[in-house]
């Protein structure tokens, strides 16, 4: 299964990969869109303005009435990136990492936000390096 997400971060990626959300537990998509909406304490009429759909038709989806698949797209776009992957990660049984194309996601992004990624790569790594030589010295737990 491939699930295309408009230009993500990869930061943001990474900063929610290994976080299990919902225990990887596939939810209906009106559940979890209503769930999303809740954590992220999005009003119907912010995400109207921003995404183009009417406050009444969020209401109806909301409320059971189904509509179009596009308008759902609409309305997950219009989503902050947090909460978008948080909704994905309601709907989907894998980890944003696991169904986003980490190859052609880097090639997208600008130059500026290739540098960030790669210093936060390499502060983790040096984090992880400095934990594995002071574990070396710790005494071994009896």
């Amino acid at each position: 299964m491939l699930v295309l997400i408009p230009h993500k971060s990869l930061a943001i990626l990474l900063a929610l990969e290994g976080k299990t959300f919902l225990d990887n537990v596939k939810m209906h998509y009106r559940d979890a869109f209503n769930q999303t909406l809740e954590k992220f304490k999005i009003s119907a009429k912010s995400l109207s303005l921003s995404s183009g759909v009417q406050e009444r038709q969020i209401s109806h989806f909301r409320n059971g009435k189904d509509w179009m698949a596009e308008t759902l797209f609409d309305l997950v776009a219009a989503l902050p990136d947090e909460a978008q992957m948080y909704y994905f990660a309601c709907v989907g049984e894998k980890s944003a990492l696991q169904i986003v194309d980490k190859r052609s996601l880097i090639k997208s992004l600008p130059i500026a936000r290739k540098c960030e990624i790669l210093s936060l790569i390499a502060a983790s790594l040096m984090e992880s390096l400095e934990n594995t030589e002071q574990s070396k010295f710790m005494p071994a737990a009896s």
